[in-house]
């Protein structure tokens, strides 16, 4: 006679226990971070096997947590592959020249008095094509600041200026890594992510660029040795054929994207074109230049600016960032799979039903996380697991949550000192956190932005009917762990 064995007995998932866990495994992180230096990528899938032990006390299956992990990592797999063609497409453009053309004509509309604003607008725009805060602090970002140098500008308003165009760049570029991410754990289009934070950033942004021109207006800029400048454009001429045709691949993908074309194809497509005008018009070889659509553009140059500029890019460079958002996606499944965020979720939403409170909780909750982990990643995966049920729970879109977590979570990282982007840009920049950070006006104003926005459900778009039936419909069918 057989016997069926029983199934664990469910034990009931407090509240208390649920912070518990949550606060267990953001320890492990931030120690992890911050005291061993650890990759994140390690740490979270680690904390895979500390999910699965309060699974097994809580009486699941670690094969039911298996399948939680696996759905939202399902999920993510759109961005992950988007990720990777912009790797591609990174190689594809420098071999072309398409990145050269950017930086050029960034380059030679510098003046004095407009140096501050150019400075911030440069970097933006620097940020956005490439889709790095990093390399465009590293390369374009340094050779501004020894202009600024040479032009009598206090080193931490220039550095201010390249912090917040790096990183408004990095929120706002469809190649940018933390953009894909916020855009696949909130489960929104990336398209529509990058649309819908437009409409908040748009004012910051435009706040911003005017205090920096008043500012540069009222400095008494001094005649400056501008070598850097000319060296780096003379580099740039001398190693890149430049023209029109190497901003054709850059022209088709922003006009498929506009036609709402599939990301994923829009980016092969222009990834495509960039090879095609390295070898019919720069000369490059086609094995060299499909080697580096796969492990980035490799050559010497004698500028070191330029190397760290050039020197980048492929589908291997977004391996690390790809596993990143595998791993990440994944504990995030387990711990709704425990029933973890459903739990927390249950007070928060008793205050925070109103926009107002929404975007609150979303920022509060964001910003506490970079403070406790050191890391946007980190902060963009906890704050949209947790906060994106709840604004659909109060019948808002889930753009609206990915917006307000990359403000906090991409924007405002630089004004923790401790973090990660904090300490690259002050390394790299040569300058001290007081130097720039009151100067770092767009962080500041994009959280305020979405606040007042709320207040009068301006950008607050919300679901429709059938959506809202969907999701009551979908949330009765699973059973959930009681509170």
């Amino acid at each position: 006679m057989t016997t069926t064995p029983l199934k664990p007995v469910r034990k009931e998932l407090t509240f208390g226990f649920a912070v518990f866990i949550l606060t267990v495994v953001v320890a492990i992180i931030a120690s992890g971070m911050m005291f061993y230096g650890l990759k994140l990528q390690m740490l979270m899938l680690c904390c895979w096997v500390v999910c699965a032990g309060f699974g097994w006390y809580l009486g699941f299956s670690y094969a039911e947590l298996e399948a939680g992990a696996y759905e939202f990592i399902a999920r993510a797999m759109g961005a992950v592959l988007i990720m990777m063609s912009v790797g591609a497409l990174i190689g594809a453009w420098i071999s072309a020249g398409t990145v050269a053309v950017m930086i050029y004509i960034g380059l030679k509309i510098i003046t004095p008095e407009f140096f501050l604003a150019t400075s911030f607008i440069l970097c933006s725009m620097t940020s956005v094509f490439t889709g790095t805060s990093y390399g465009t602090i590293g390369t374009v970002g340094l050779a501004l600041m020894g202009i600024g140098a040479g032009l009598g500008f206090d080193p931490g308003i220039t550095a201010a200026t390249v912090i917040s165009g790096a990183f408004l760049g990095d929120k706002m570029s469809p190649l940018s890594d933390t953009t894909n991410m916020a855009a696949a754990v909130n489960e929104v289009p990336l398209l529509t992510h990058v649309r819908h934070m437009v409409n908040t950033l748009t004012p910051a942004f435009i706040i911003t660029l005017t205090i920096y021109l008043f500012m540069g207006f009222h400095h008494d800029a001094g005649t400056g040795d501008a070598s850097i400048l000319n060296q780096l454009l003379d580099d740039i001429t001398a190693n890149f054929r430049l023209g029109f045709i190497p901003a054709i691949p850059m022209i088709l993908v922003f006009y498929l994207l506009l036609r709402q074309t599939n990301p994923i194809l829009a980016i092969i497509s222009g990834s495509v074109l960039g090879v095609v005008v390295a070898v019919g018009y720069a000369g490059v070889d086609l094995t060299a230049s499909f080697n580096a659509m796969w492990s980035g553009y490799e050559k010497t140059f004698d500028n070191p600016l330029l190397m760290k500029l050039m020197n980048r890019g492929g589908v291997t460079s977004m391996l690390e960032v790809s596993a990143l958002v595998i791993f990440a996606c994944g504990l995030g499944g387990m711990l709704r799979c425990l029933g973890v965020i459903d739990t927390i979720l249950e007070p928060v939403s008793r205050h925070a039903k109103s926009a107002f409170s929404l975007v609150l909780s979303t920022i509060v909750i964001g910003f506490s996380t970079v403070l406790l982990t050191a890391s946007s990643y980190f902060s963009l995966l906890m704050t949209g697991t947790i906060m994106t049920p709840l604004f659909r729970r109060q019948g808002y879109r889930p753009e609206n949550c990915s917006r307000v977590t990359e403000d906090v979570g991409t924007l405002a990282t630089p004004l923790v000192p401790w973090s990660s982007n904090a300490l690259f840009s002050m390394g790299m920049l040569g300058i001290g956190f007081t130097d720039y950070a009151p100067y770092c006006f767009l962080m500041f104003l994009a959280p305020c932005v979405s606040l007042v926005y709320s207040i009068f459900n301006i950008n607050m778009t919300r679901l429709s009917d059938e959506e809202k039936l969907a999701d009551k419909q979908a949330q009765g069918q699973p059973e959930q762990v009681s509170a």
